[in-house]
């Protein structure tokens, strides 16, 4: 079972900028690799590590997941059949911002489609759990569940308001949506005032803010909290499952990995919830040696595993710590009590 406690809260430092990935070069000088990925400034590590084992294991699926458009946006197409269009203006946010560091611009599309996946399934839901007048419910999800625009005219005005700690007001929330929404003339104007009016009423702003405070990593927020960082709900969103198998002894863990790696799996593990993390929480000193290489409550992608050796190649996705490329190598003793477990497909 997943520990909720593995919730990964990455508060990461911004080590140091890198130019912006050209919007004509996809791939990058790199290509579809772990060593192209890099966490920006935000508490996305949980993203970025699924990101690159999906690319040191099954580089094929990123690639027929992104459909470059004429008008230089990028059709995305997850695990589950679902599609977003990730647009050039979200992409130069995503760059400029510093929020994702890696070579090309794949990372940052696959980045801003799953932002814009996730909060449109939240808004049908706050709109289905709302106490909205029942005959407004059909046309909002309709119209919120079609238009592109109008997910990005929330999304965009959740960016322009929202605080590091993932905090919004309803007032300057308002306000932002009216901007956003004035130049979409394919959206009528009283559906537009009945979507803002929602804000006011059934609960529908209360429960936005909960998402928002919770993701707020996908919205720009430094210090998110909450149950936004699940590996495991990237993993299944953009490979089609997941499983989670929980770090028990090195004879368990051990055989998990070889199995993974056997299968070629995409493998993420992470430190929240691990016995590692537990000890921080108390206050407990960790090995001297972890320094070098451990970071709280943080997502690492799986290389490989060495069963001869039983040792494990690891990768942390800001691209250091370790220097100079965040790649090490722990023995299996200590993978077992430093991560929870592994994330992987089914």
């Amino acid at each position: 079972m997943l520990k909720r406690a593995s919730v990964v809260l990455c508060l990461v430092a911004f080590f140091t900028t890198l130019p912006a990935a050209k919007a004509d070069d996809l791939y990058g000088s790199k290509g579809i690799v772990p060593e192209a990925v890099r966490q920006g400034r935000l508490g996305s590590c949980y993203f970025h590590a699924v990101i690159a084992a999906l690319a040191e294991r099954r580089p094929d699926t990123i690639r027929k997941m992104i459909q470059s458009n004429a008008d230089g946006s990028y059709l995305v197409t997850f695990g589950d059949g679902k599609r977003e269009t990730a647009y050039p203006e979200d992409l130069r946010y995503t760059h400029d911002s510093g929020y994702d560091l890696s070579d090309g611009e794949w990372v940052a599309v696959l980045f801003r489609s799953y932002a814009q996946k996730v909060l449109r399934e939240s808004l049908l839901e706050d709109i289905e759990a709302s106490n909205i007048f029942p005959l407004l419910k059909g046309p909002a999800e309709e119209v919120v569940g079609s238009s592109d625009q109008l997910v990005l005219a929330y999304d965009r005005a959740i960016r322009a308001q929202v605080d590091q700690y993932g905090n919004i007001d309803r007032a300057k929330l308002e306000a932002g949506l009216k901007k956003e929404m004035a130049p979409l003339t394919a959206v009528p104007d009283s559906m537009k005032d009945s979507l803002i009016s929602m804000l006011e009423s059934g609960g529908f702003f209360e429960k936005m803010a909960a998402f928002i405070q919770q993701n707020g990593e996908l919205f720009g927020a430094y210090r998110a909290v909450g149950q936004g960082g699940i590996a495991d709900r990237v993993m299944k969103t953009l490979s089609g499952s997941t499983n989670y198998q929980e770090n028990q002894s090195e004879s368990q863990a051990g055989k998990a990995l070889a199995e993974a790696i056997g299968k070629n799996m995409p493998i993420v593990a992470c430190t929240g919830g691990s016995t590692y993390y537990n000890q921080v929480a108390k206050g407990q000193a960790l090995p001297a040696e972890s320094d070098a290489w451990y970071v709280n409550a943080h997502c690492y992608t799986v290389l490989n595993y060495d069963s001869g050796a039983a040792t494990v190649s690891i990768r942390n996705p800001w691209a250091r710590h370790p220097d100079p490329d965040g790649i090490f190598s722990l023995p299996l003793a200590t993978f077992v009590p430093a991560y929870a477990g592994i994330v992987t497909p089914e």
